[in-house]
């Protein structure tokens, strides 16, 4: 990971920023108002009772030296029966290096929280936790918080009931895959395609669009594929061909692999157990008639509407990268039909190790579900319920990728219930698995949570209309509380890796939320509210920056975030920070890249008079090379957020 430090004293700007603040404040209190979000949902909470049965399961893992090579690839393909009680059990084919398969067997335990977020054993690798979210279509993860260098995807999805005739396919699958036969990264290739069913046990003929690390220097390829066949058992399990005769050979695809489908016939998984097969194919059912409003968590408009994010794990490989870039992650995104997901992503890469990423992705859809999420190709399937991506573009030759995701279980309560899966950052609105961090605006989003609206001015009270919320039991100074959302600080003195959140309110508690904690989780307000677009940026006369009034090279311009943790000198919770001296954050190390290019921090701390808000003064670097409209990330040690843009000219 990228990163620059560039401090300087700051106290010439002082008093713009005291200025610049007060002209703001009607703006500051219009976007903690605004976030206003969800209603009633309709369901309960999650826990080990709701992950049990038997599940069909693949898991692929990469183990690598530190100069990326694979040293140690493994796969398992068959199936995990969960007992709903916290242990599991799993049969199946093992395959480790370029070593013929094996029957493999064992045991484990795992644990779900309210939210639907899995601790797993690794069924591959002993003494490995897969940091793994479960959804109605599948359970899927990544071991992210796993020592050593082993990177890898676990899917696994519910077994058809047994009935006495065999699944048959209908209807069309967007399928992707990635395969290292050999268990080489010469080898390397990931696909996309349609497998669509002509006829009982048969795939109409169809083209593989995808890259292989042997193949025309990485760039994109395709491959006709004729005659392919399936044949599934009673149990949903079963073979799949390709049809590429008796060798297999193919610049993208193993010819014959196993192959299963879920319970409800939305999701297909499947895999290799030839010698040396380290391979994983996803496919989800085809939607119609999509457009990008299509992919949307929410239904119901105003008070009544209800939005139910979406879980996502993905393993990439890109040996031919200055680092080595060989990733696993686990995470979730929101989808509200506009051409954007707002990701939330736990990595854990070889050269930078394990950190939180939030970002946005732009996306566009075609009829039948297909489409591209920036560089990558994709399908929605599953109703809209589940997708698949592979990364293949011209401009990302050397990178392997393919990623899953399924929508998440909506979730309930009665009384004064917070939505375990919405405690969430008031500037960028990450989904479930952001970690809050201390000093940071965030939102409590749940139902009766107060009897009626009422925000309060710096500084803010422990407790606001009868509402009090606990974070790891200690009062959250409030700004803001109503039925449905409450905005609030987390206290200085919160640390992890885990805290508690709980609201009080008309002597009632609500259910307990368990939330990740990190030193700082970085988040730049939007100018519309929505978490992305235009960030809160200001030039140094105090005036927006925008299309109208664009930045220039070299410019010194301000942003205004939350979630950068402690300063130094500390303030009290809930107050704000002040002048002189200036309440600088303590995080050792701060970079700010616009359009991906270094810009120079001058300041970073607490901007004076409001509660919360943070602000970075950042000089812009001194040539933009594509002036526009750019992106703007904060980096610190332990996050990436890149959710924001400015013009620059």
């Amino acid at each position: 990971m990228l990163v620059f430090r560039r401090y300087r004293d700051f106290t010439l700007y002082a008093g713009f920023i005291i200025a610049g603040m007060r002209r703001l404040t009607g703006w500051v209190c219009a976007i903690a108002a605004g976030i206003l979000a969800n209603g009633p949902i309709f369901a309960q909470t999650l826990g080990n009772k709701d992950l049990s049965g038997k599940y069909f399961l693949r898991q692929i893992s990469l183990g690598t030296d530190v100069a990326g090579n694979l040293t140690d690839p493994r796969s398992l393909i068959g199936a995990v029966t969960f007992d709903g009680s916290g242990h599991f059990s799993f049969t199946g084919q093992q395959v480790q290096g370029n070593n013929a398969s094996t029957s493999q067997s064992g045991s484990g335990a795992y644990a779900v929280d309210p939210a639907g977020f899995v601790a797993m054993d690794s069924p591959l690798r002993s003494g490995a936790t897969v940091n793994a979210r479960f959804g109605p279509e599948a359970l899927l993860g990544s071991s992210t918080e796993s020592a050593g260098n082993t990177f890898d995807l676990l899917v696994a999805i519910p077994v058809p009931a047994v009935s006495a005739a065999a699944p048959v396919l209908s209807g069309s699958y967007r399928t992707v895959t990635l395969e290292f036969p050999g268990g080489s990264a010469a080898n390397a290739r990931n696909t996309i395609f349609n497998l669509a069913a002509a006829a009982a046990g048969k795939f109409a003929d169809f083209t593989a669009n995808g890259h292989a690390a042997n193949q025309a220097g990485g760039s994109p390829i395709t491959q006709q594929v004729t005659g392919a066949t399936y044949l599934f058992n009673a149990d949903g399990s079963g073979t799949l061909s390709f049809g590429l005769g008796a060798t297999g050979a193919s610049p993208l695809l193993n010819n014959s692999k196993n192959i299963y489908v879920s319970a409800d016939g939305n999701v297909v998984i499947g895999g290799s157990t030839a010698n040396g097969s380290h391979d994983i194919l996803i496919g989800v059912k085809s939607v119609s008639s999509a457009t990008n409003s299509t992919w949307n968590g929410c239904s119901g408009n105003g008070p009544a509407q209800v939005c139910v994010d979406f879980w996502g794990a993905g393993l990439r490989f890109n040996p031919s990268a200055k680092q080595p870039d060989i990733t696993g992650y686990a995470g979730a995104f929101s989808a509200r039909g506009l051409g954007k997901l707002t990701w939330t992503k736990r990595f854990k890469t070889l050269s930078s190790g394990t950190f939180d990423f939030t970002g946005i992705n732009g996306y566009a859809l075609n009829p039948d579900g297909s489409g591209t999420v920036e560089l990558s190709q994709i399908g929605l399937g599953a109703g809209g319920k589940a997708a698949v991506g592979s990364a293949i573009s011209p401009d990302d030759p050397g990178a392997y990728e393919i990623f899953f995701s399924v929508q998440m279980a909506p979730l309930s309560g009665t009384g004064v219930f917070v939505n375990p899966q919405r405690i969430i950052s008031a500037a960028g609105f990450a989904p479930a698995g952001s970690p809050i961090s201390p000093g940071e605006f965030i939102a409590v989003i749940g139902t009766g949570l107060a009897k009626s609206n009422q925000a309060a001015p710096p500084p803010y009270p422990s407790t606001l209309n009868g509402v009090t919320v606990l974070i790891n039991n200690k009062p959250a100074p409030l700004y803001f509380v109503s039925a449905t959302q409450i905005n609030c600080l987390v206290p200085y003195a919160t640390t992890g890796p885990t805290a508690t959140v709980v609201v009080e309110s008309g002597g009632a508690s609500s259910n307990t939320v368990t939330v990740p904690v990190a030193a700082t989780m970085p988040g730049i307000f939007s100018l519309d509210q929505s978490g992305s677009g235009p960030g809160a940026i200001l030039h140094a006369d105090y005036s927006l920056v925008n299309a109208a009034k664009p930045a220039i090279s070299g410019e010194t311009v301000l942003i205004f975030l939350t979630g950068m943790g402690a300063v130094s000198p500390t303030v009290p919770d809930g107050t704000a920070g002040g002048a002189n001296p200036l309440s600088k954050t303590t995080v050792s190390q701060i970079s700010v890249l616009v359009g991906g290019e270094p810009g120079t921090v001058i300041y970073s701390g607490l901007a004076p008079g409001f509660p919360g808000l943070y602000q970075m003064n950042v000089t812009l670097p001194a040539v933009i090379p594509f002036p526009g409209t750019l992106p703007v990330a904060i980096v610190t040690p332990n996050a990436v957020h890149d959710q924001v843009d400015i013009v620059v000219q």
